[in-house]
């Protein structure tokens, strides 16, 4: 039975990083593809380390950060097909932060505005057209 134990925490890790690569990356399917082969490639070129000790410990967190990464610190955007432009919701899991008594997220992140893009290395084309935001800084 201590053998089955590794076993099952790596298909438990391995299952909530592919359920979690599937949400991200529905209806992109050549992202679905290319995070499934280096998925099934981690897994595969992982599969003689030995079920305890320390690398094996951290390759059973590393799933797990995966899982939160994906979850947690992507935002994903649909392309508007009218507007060119892609349109992009930050849900809640999506930002990081307590909530007050009255249920208020508080965020630590910032918001995007003008200044912000300006203040981007590398910005490309992003555009500001709408914000939902109630303290909208501009």
């Amino acid at each position: 039975m201590a053998s089955s134990l590794p076993r099952a925490r790596v298909l438990a890790g391995f299952r909530r990083l592919n359920r979690a690569r599937i949400q991200i990356f529905r209806g992109d399917d050549h992202a679905m593809v290319e995070s499934r082969n280096q998925l099934r490639d981690q897994i595969m070129a992982n599969r003689s380390v030995p079920t305890s000790g320390p690398v094996f410990e951290e390759l059973v967190n590393g799933l797990d950060e995966a899982t939160q990464m994906l979850t947690h610190e992507i935002v994903r955007g649909d392309l508007n097909e009218e507007t060119g432009r892609y349109n992009v919701k930050i849900e809640r899991e999506h930002v990081q932060g307590s909530s007050d008594p009255s249920g208020t997220i508080k965020p630590e992140i910032e918001p995007i505005t003008e200044d912000t893009v300006r203040r981007m290395e590398n910005p490309g084309s992003v555009e500001v057209c709408k914000s939902s935001s109630s303290n909208n800084k501009n």
